[in-house]
């Protein structure tokens, strides 16, 4: 059954009108940074977001993803900061997943609990335009999801250089498309990107990020360390308003360990907005394998819309899409998810979800999750 990447015209357009209309918005999820029309480095100390958070994100997660304070919070002391240049933060993630097949029957496929992240993380910064960072996270067990899975990013980033530049080195997360909070998206996996975006490449990033518009460009090696020539580029440019947020991303990776070398390419573009109480955001991506005599141009794309019905309390929607190779009869999936999000105090958030998974070549497969998450 064919399933071309046109076929996600319908929800992606949908998507995409609904931003276009938004008015002015009422930080790394980018949920929060278009709520507060601000970009990812607001909270964050990496410039594309996610990690430690800086002294305003901490802030940020007291408060229950509000810039307003709670009084009934208000004599919460948190620090953070060890002392006026080291800064530690943990996050926790556990979740328990259920699931079956139509026409199983009622015995559940899976039933599981399973430690997500666990991870440790030091901002060491010895002056404004220095800032050392580190992390440490759990191993999940054999077989794991993924298998043998480290979170470990570890880079040096000078900062307030020329025109207001900065450069980074070291181990970090690419500078492609949304840094999503579900790994589990398809314009984040492995059946769709070409490498793993929850693990750190090591190379150089070179990018500004101002008050509205951001730039980033980095050059790594693709692979681990002497596998074969730094061969890898990665690059984000995007504006972040009271209005819309948007980026186009671009990937590229020629690979000389197989024989005739392969080329990998992604593209993606992302919008988000916010209205009053809902926010929208959707991402399109997609690309081309090269393989010499074979290609492949996998296509996926996601479209959600968030709720919020009080501080501290979100309803999500959200639609995924992915076709393993555009225009031929290849598998595709689709996959809908309605999740409850609940911040009962801060740095604590608990979620439940329901997931409904159909695509070519298989039935359709449904998803309860319940997660606790803390994020300090």
């Amino acid at each position: 059954m064919t399933r071309p990447l046109a076929r996600l015209g319908a929800p992606a357009l949908c998507a995409a009108l609904l931003v276009g209309f938004a008015g002015p918005p009422a930080a790394a999820l980018p949920l929060y940074a278009s709520r507060e029309g601000d970009v990812c480095q607001t909270c964050h100390v990496d410039p594309n977001g996610g990690g430690i958070r800086n002294e305003f994100g901490f802030s940020y997660e007291k408060n229950r993803h509000s810039t307003e304070p709670e009084e009934r919070w208000a004599s919460m002391t948190v620090k953070p900061k060890l002392n006026d240049w080291i800064t530690l933060g943990v996050d926790l993630r556990t979740m328990y997943i259920a699931s079956h097949r139509n026409g199983g029957g009622r015995t559940l496929e899976t039933s599981t609990f399973f430690p997500m992240d666990g991870q440790v993380n030091i901002a060491i910064m010895p002056h404004e335009h220095l800032t050392l960072v580190a992390s440490q996270g759990l191993v999940v067990d054999l077989p794991g999801v993924p298998t043998g899975y480290v979170a470990r990013e570890i880079y040096g980033m000078l900062e307030g250089l020329p025109g207001d530049a900065y450069v980074r080195v070291g181990r970090f997360r690419l500078p492609f498309g949304l840094r999503q909070d579900d790994h589990t998206s398809f314009v984040r996996s492995l059946d769709f990107l070409p490498y793993d975006s929850q693990k750190p490449d090591a190379g150089i990033e070179i990018g500004h990020v101002g008050a509205q518009f951001f730039q980033q460009i980095s050059f790594t090696n693709g692979t681990t360390p002497f596998s074969e020539r730094a061969q890898t580029v990665a690059a984000k440019a995007g504006i972040a308003t009271r209005t819309v947020q948007a980026a186009l991303s671009g990937f590229h990776r020629y690979s000389d360990q197989y024989l005739g070398g392969r080329r990998f390419e992604r593209w993606a573009l992302y919008l988000s907005a916010t209205q009053g109480r809902a926010t929208v955001l959707a991402e399109a991506a997609a690309g081309t394998d090269d393989f010499g005599d074979l290609k492949r141009n996998p296509g996926a794309m996601f479209a959600e819309m968030d709720y919020r019905l009080s501080r501290g309390v979100d309803l999500q929607g959200k639609f995924d899409y992915m076709d393993v190779d555009r225009g031929q009869s290849s598998p595709w999936l689709r996959r809908w998810t309605g999740e409850v999000l609940w911040n009962p105090v801060p740095f604590a958030q608990a979620s439940l979800a329901y997931r409904y998974n159909d695509g070519a070549g298989g039935g359709a497969l449904q998803e309860y999750l319940a997660q606790i998450y803390f994020p300090f």
